[in-house]
């Protein structure tokens, strides 16, 4: 039996507890959640008595071998995490705001303490993504990686696309249905896809990237019906793609709309999935693709790094720290720039 630890009852805490509550699979099916910290209480939850508001319990419990951090935030989550890798416990977590400012720290006090703290559900929700990049090309040279990595924006470039809605109208449509929050801006000014670009580009390039450092962030607020409907005219589809490419020995990173032409594979992606591709020097292209968000898949992913953390198929190893002059500025962009008929530009992928 393996005791467990949950931050955070949220939607991500409390699609960790579906997910292992209803697996039939070892070693899942023999994780106990021990404790869930919440401010909240949920008497009438079957878990109801093992929530606690007392860290200090979970952290002293030699028992409790892996954390889980679902709290969302950089503040208390990253204290909890740094504290719990010290003392000798296992963290998972779907919080890419900490990956982002304090990976590369949590990384190395993982490694000086011999336990892991693995994210694989910080950046494509349910898409397994994080896991192959550090496994599975181990023997291959990544020159790229690029992502439709917001499911509210591709769900609103969607409709726009397919129903004529207004940037506003289709704002709206997704804060309705749950995949914008009540205030959007981390995902229409495209902070949420550099996040998630810059640990997917510090895994690839073996460094620690911060989306501070990323030259060119931007989002969809200046896309409009109509540039969606020249787009269409050229067999194009509008997209905000991050995008992070070797270039010799450095790096161009960068987040911004692009027409992506219909021999991409990202053409089809639509609604609120999410994409990645891969490109090595030998394997070539490789697309991930799925739910980018969302109770269950982000705890699916959540529970792939609990049973790699139970089973010691995971190793965290510290990435190095980037070093000036790695990233390229944006004046060194050698994007192909395609100039729609009323005049804006817009970098295409393919």
């Amino acid at each position: 039996m393996t005791n467990i630890a949950i931050l955070g009852f949220g939607t991500v805490g409390g699609g960790v507890y579906e997910a292992i509550s209803h697996c039939n699979k070892k070693p899942l099916c023999d994780v106990n959640i021990k404790y869930i910290l919440d401010l909240r209480t949920f008497p009438d939850h079957p878990l109801g008595d093992r929530v606690t508001t007392d860290f200090d319990k979970i952290l002293n419990d030699e028992s409790v071998s892996i954390v889980v951090e679902t709290m969302g935030g950089d503040g208390v989550a990253y204290k909890f995490s740094l504290a719990a890798l010290k003392a000798g416990k296992n963290v998972v977590t779907s919080n890419k705001a900490v990956v982002d400012k304090f990976g590369a720290e949590l990384e190395r006090v993982a490694e000086e303490n011999g336990v892991v703290y693995l994210y694989e559900a910080s950046v494509g929700g349910g898409i397994p993504i994080i896991a192959p990049l550090n496994s599975c090309f181990m023997a291959d040279d990544i020159i790229r990686v690029a992502g439709i990595l917001n499911g509210t924006t591709n769900y609103i470039l969607t409709h726009m696309q397919s129903e004529g809605k207004s940037l506003e109208e289709g704002i709206k449509s997704a804060q309705e249905l749950g995949y914008a929050e009540a205030d959007p801006h981390a995902d229409i000014a495209g902070l949420d896809s550099a996040r998630k670009i810059a640990i997917l580009a510090g895994i690839a390039f073996d460094k620690y990237i911060s989306y501070e450092s990323i030259p060119y962030i931007e989002g969809i607020e200046n896309v409009t019906s109509e540039d969606i409907a020249l787009a269409e005219q050229l067999g194009c589809v509008i997209r905000l793609v991050a995008v992070a490419e070797k270039v010799g020995d450095k790096a161009k990173i960068l987040v911004a709309p692009h027409l992506v032409g219909n021999t991409s594979l990202f053409h089809a992606i639509r609604e609120a999935f999410n994409a990645v591709s891969v490109t090595g020097s030998a394997v070539g292209e490789v697309v991930f693709y799925g739910q980018g968000a969302g109770s269950l898949p982000t705890a699916a992913a959540v529970c792939g790094d609990i049973e790699r953390a139970i089973s010691g198929k995971a190793k965290t190893v510290a990435r190095k720290d980037c070093e000036d002059g790695f990233i390229l500025d944006i004046n060194s962009d050698t994007s192909k720039m395609i100039t729609l008929p009323n005049g804006k530009k817009y970098r295409y992928f393919e």
